[in-house]
């Protein structure tokens, strides 16, 4: 990658932060520039698609992103001088003093090191544009409907019964102990008997949560189902990732608890790049070893992933075998004539029980005769 290209792609970044007020730090550029490694500038659509995947986080900031990705990267016989301005910023910081701001980036012979790159990103990088320190609050409104969401999913995921003796309705064992203290209030009479049966046990479930800024328009729905899912059983995990991985069942049922809806200290699991591919094998690494042929796991993302799409690959087989069943939901799912063309979604589709979109979560409950049960516990 050119000195040129780095530092047209710092300034474009730059332009879209200070002209069009967009949410981007230097994560983002630095995920910009990473792109460039795996899109190939001269493919203009392509480029266009994969910094548009990284920049933009609304729908309303794609005109403004097209208008400034036209306006920077056109090519010199359409008028825009690129090369010699280039060359222009590089003999003026030849020629400024030593005492520079660091801003400036310079030609050296190892230019292409992440380590000078991230430097001048964070030179030109304004602190009052992030927002990864800001809380994350999980929207009251349509949390009701999330609780209702998350109570049929789990009813109908039911897989087969315990080995204890629980006191049940209908049981197949008469249950003397319970049915003498109730006798005490009807004066000795045994009116109420009480029996003992083996309860339906709940599946393990685990959610793993697209944080990245393409999905930040689906957030709420998201973090509501993920919030009403480990308030409902014990058994569900979640993680939030985006350019690193994080578990946030805890944090989720503290929210509950304490009636706060809000998720602080997320760091850079939320608001940042796309790396679905990275998060998910770190995810197999460090907590692959609870996945069982009990586990349902739900997958909430786009699949737009600037990382490397094998590795998405190798982490979604991995999942895919040790779980009973895994649900992808895409936002995008659900309209008309759309087609799984994004590079992660098209890796991971192959090990994916259920594509569906947030409107077709009831077609979860489906899956329940496809959970593997190999014992009861």
């Amino acid at each position: 990658m050119s000195d040129d290209l780095v530092s047209k792609m710092v300034e474009f970044c730059a332009h879209l932060r200070r002209e069009h007020a967009f949410n981007i730090g230097p994560r983002e550029s630095l995920e910009a520039l990473k792109a460039l490694e795996i899109v190939d500038a001269r493919e203009r659509s392509r480029f266009a698609a994969a910094l548009r995947a990284i920049c933009c986080s609304r729908p309303e900031e794609i005109e403004p992103f097209a208008r400034a990705f036209a306006a920077f990267f056109t090519s010199a016989t359409q008028g825009v001088r690129q090369p010699r301005r280039a060359r222009r910023e590089r003999a003026e910081s030849r020629d400024a003093p030593a005492t520079a701001e660091p801003m400036q980036m310079q030609r050296h012979p190892d230019a292409e090191s992440s380590a000078q790159v991230w430097q001048a990103l964070l030179a030109r990088y304004s602190p009052s544009a992030a927002a990864h320190a800001q809380p994350l609050s999980i929207p009251i409104d349509g949390l009701d409907a999330a609780r209702t969401q998350a109570n049929r999913l789990v009813r109908h995921l039911q897989l087969g019964r315990s080995l204890r003796w629980k006191p049940q309705p209908r049981g197949e064992r008469f249950d003397l102990r319970r049915t003498l203290r109730a006798s005490l209030r009807s004066g000795g009479d045994l009116l109420e008997p009480h029996t003992l049966g083996h309860p339906l046990r709940n599946p393990r479930f685990v959610l793993l949560l697209d944080g990245s800024r393409s999905m930040s328009e689906q957030a709420p729905r998201m973090l509501q189902f993920a919030y009403a899912l480990c308030e409902r059983t014990r058994r569900a995990r979640a993680f939030l990732f985006s350019t690193q991985l994080r578990e946030i069942t805890r944090a989720l049922r503290d929210a509950a608890r304490a009636r706060t809806y809000r998720l602080d200290d997320l760091g850079e699991a939320w608001g940042g790049g796309t790396r679905i591919g990275a998060s998910l094998s770190e995810f197999v690494r460090e907590h692959g070893a609870n996945l069982n042929d009990q586990t349902f796991a739900i997958v909430i993302s786009d699949g737009l992933d600037v990382g490397e799409i094998p590795r998405l690959a190798r982490a979604m087989r991995e999942i895919a075998r040790r779980c009973a069943a895994v649900a992808w939901v895409n936002p995008h799912a659900g309209r008309p004539g759309y087609t799984p063309s994004a590079r992660g979604m098209r890796a991971a589709l192959p090990y994916v029980t259920s594509l569906i979109s947030f409107e077709q979560m009831a077609a979860l409950t489906k899956l329940g005769r496809r959970m593997r049960v190999t014992k009861v516990a």
